[in-house]
């Protein structure tokens, strides 16, 4: 049981668009509102989409980039703070934390695109 947890574990962490599909899915028969539905799968698959792409990295390049991921996130949510502030005049944690998880969505799945075609790239050409 524990092994057939740690494999299903794994498969969504390397394969997050699956995840994607699943919690969509979910989400749809959850709220059956297609727009919240894709938010909320969006939101929950930025984890999955970090650990991807370390361990894409890690595969690829045989070093950790934990620490730079960590600190591109941050970046990303510090911006997404800065520009409500400029936006609004005032920042409200709750908002800025939805537009860095949508933000970092975006950027973490073209990341993990490039990483896929890399890596295959080098795997078949290289």
């Amino acid at each position: 049981m524990i092994n057939f947890l740690s494999y299903i574990i794994a498969a969504l962490v390397t394969m997050p668009l699956l995840f994607l599909l699943i919690s969509y899915f979910f989400a749809m028969k959850w709220h059956r509102y297609k727009k919240r539905a894709v938010r909320q799968c969006t939101q929950f698959t930025v984890p999955f989409l970090v650990l991807a792409i370390h361990v894409l990295l890690l595969v690829l390049f045989e070093e950790s980039y934990w620490s730079w991921i960590i600190i591109f996130l941050l970046v990303i949510l510090s911006l997404s703070v800065i520009i409500q502030y400029k936006v609004y005049e005032e920042v409200q944690l709750g908002r800025s934390f939805i537009v860095f998880l949508r933000l970092s969505f975006v950027v973490l799945l073209v990341v993990y695109m490039g990483l896929t075609v890399y890596g295959l790239a080098d795997r078949l050409f290289l």
